[in-house]
């Protein structure tokens, strides 16, 4: 059975870079990795996008489906990075999780001037450059903190990536 890793945390406290750094230290160790990002899920909706639409509640129980069928699979462990702040998120991605898989919820945080800073550095990026929606978002995390679930707790403003992948590959469980 497949081990199950959750990422969260504000927009920009690098969740989907550790997780990628995650994933290729699991395959250097010989395991198989997926990452599942709920917003590749979002990106699906075309514009104006799964948030104006009122889609963004699907997008989590589409991404929670997949995730579910990923771990019903023979990967070794899925990554699942998101915004998992409230209860109906979390309860989008663990509803369909098969019974007895092992899970480490892991709460990547960083402050707001660090992840204003990332998110204006990556042209990449969309709505979160917008000043506006970035600060509102990540006062939102603030108030939602105490509410997430969390084994393990790391600030990606005092810790590098390849520490925190590796931080998390010592904690996670093995599989059942």
């Amino acid at each position: 059975m497949s081990i199950l890793v959750t990422i969260t945390g504000p927009i920009a406290a690098g969740k989907s870079t550790v997780a990628a750094h995650l994933a290729a230290l699991l395959s250097a160790q010989g395991r198989t990795a997926v990452i599942a990002d709920v917003d590749d899920v979002a990106e699906m909706v075309a514009e104006p996008g799964a948030g104006a639409t009122g889609l963004w509640p699907a997008a989590h129980a589409a991404h929670g489906a997949m995730v579910a069928q990923w771990l019903r699979s023979e990967v070794d462990v899925v990554i699942a990075i998101g915004p998992f702040h409230t209860e109906q998120e979390q309860h989008a991605l663990h509803r369909g999780v098969p019974a007895g898989t092992s899970v480490l919820r892991v709460l990547l945080d960083a402050d707001v001037a660090t992840t204003w800073e990332r998110a204006t550095a990556d042209e990449t990026r969309g709505l979160s450059r917008e000043h506006g929606f970035h600060h509102h978002a990540h006062a939102l995390f603030r108030e939602r903190l105490a509410g997430i679930p969390a084994d393990l707790v790391l600030d990606s403003t005092r810790i590098s990536v390849e520490e925190a992948a590796r931080t998390i590959r010592s904690r996670m469980p093995e599989a059942p």
